[in-house]
């Protein structure tokens, strides 16, 4: 139990700046001068960090450990978060955003390599499910205290307050994760290793791209249009992005079981995709029926696109080798911070040239429509594959 609380706060503390960025946005926009395409700009570099770092933070973990991958990560977590309080402009805020974006990139290769060296098959897919619900336990309770915190002390005292946090998370992982350093594999064998890479992970990779569009464009902006066409106050806005999180914190638990006996990952996967574009709609339609639908939205945000990574680390657990785990992984974040960097800045872009959320909204959902398209093809070319095995050894 205190190996899975360790991993699921390493996980909230390392995916926690990234919907920072949104929750805090109004008093970027009023201190700092911003507008909402530099905020989409900051969350997409943000994301642009973890792009660029996440396979080489996935073989860092396979080579070094997991334990000791996670404290870097927890550092980084810390000196983002610290230097992000001392932003006097958009270019500051920028280049701090990205220090803040580096653990993102490495969090979940280290936390798979550490349920690898010490959690049997058979038990992963709840611990995997439980700690990948630490991301979502984090952005509720950003969402509670972020805003209130700032507008009480100020958003810069908000920032330094969450960044003690992360020291708390090193030192527990240093007590309670197990050493198990592994011995580094030679430097062609690791090569080798990293071009054959699963097929499936391509696939999960890809999928992963929706759903960074989606992610990204949600925690950058729905607190902005919850605030400019619903009327919400800073606080209550940052609680969309709250209850989003408390919904996906026990779903992402549920769905790590059904990903470790599902038949295939794409049958699940289709089914987050669905849930994810009903959940969009829903935010969408809230400017123009009742803000309630927003709530619902919220919900089903948590229990579909904020809770898909539990499903694309079980996957790389099993589709992977043991050394091969911090590389599969890498290359599924890498895949979800690409739709991560293009979510915000385009649907900011969107919002500014168009002055209205509308569009935006529609082009999120019919992402999702694509993520379904995906996986209903990857499942008929995986049975297609499986019959035609089947033909050849009978």
């Amino acid at each position: 139990m205190g190996l899975s609380a360790v991993l699921a706060g390493a996980m909230a503390l390392s995916m926690t700046p990234g919907p920072v960025i949104g929750i805090l946005s109004r008093f970027f926009i009023d201190d700092l001068g911003l507008t909402r395409t530099e905020i989409g700009a900051i969350a997409t570099f943000h994301a642009f960090a973890i792009m660029i770092t996440s396979i080489p933070f996935g073989v860092l973990a396979d080579r070094l450990s997991g334990r000791y991958t996670q404290v870097l990560m927890l550092l980084f977590v810390f000196l983002g978060l610290v230097t992000m309080s001392f932003s006097w402009d958009f270019w500051s805020l920028l280049v701090f955003s990205g220090i803040a974006g580096l653990p993102a990139a490495g969090a979940n290769s280290a936390t798979n390599n550490i349920i690898v060296d010490n959690v049997p098959a058979g038990s992963r897919g709840w611990i995997t499910g439980i700690k990948q619900s630490g991301v979502q336990i984090g952005i509720l309770v950003a969402g509670l205290t972020l805003p209130v915190t700032a507008e009480r002390l100020g958003w810069r005292t908000a920032l330094v307050l969450a960044s003690l946090v992360a020291l708390v998370g090193i030192a527990s992982t240093l007590t309670v994760v197990p050493s198990a350093p592994r011995s580094p594999a030679p430097a062609g064998e690791a090569g080798e290793r990293r071009i054959r890479l699963p097929v499936a992970v391509r696939w999960l990779s890809a999928y992963g791209i929706t759903m960074g569009i989606g992610v990204g464009a949600y925690s950058a902006f729905v607190p902005l249009f919850a605030q400019e066409n619903l009327d919400m106050g800073v606080a209550l806005a940052g609680t969309v992005i709250a209850v989003s999180g408390g919904s996906g914190a026990l779903c992402r638990v549920v769905w790590g079981w059904i990903a470790e006996r599902s038949g295939h990952p794409s049958v699940p996967l289709l089914a987050i995709g669905a849930i994810s574009a009903g959940a969009f709609t829903a935010t969408w339609l809230a400017a123009h029926t009742t803000p309630f639908l927003i709530w619902i939205g919220a919900v089903m945000v948590g229990m579909s696109t904020g809770a898909w990574m539990s499903v694309g680390m079980m996957a790389a657990i099993m589709v992977s080798e043991p050394k091969q785990t911090g590389q599969s992984t890498g290359s599924i974040v890498l895949g979800f911070a690409v739709g991560l960097t293009i979510g915000p800045v385009v649907f900011g872009w969107g919002v500014d040239t168009f002055g209205s959320y509308d569009l935006p909204w529609a082009g999120v959902v019919l992402n999702f429509a694509a993520a379904m398209a995906m996986m209903l093809i990857w499942r008929l070319r995986a049975r297609s594959e499986d019959a035609a095995a089947l033909d050849r050894s009978t």
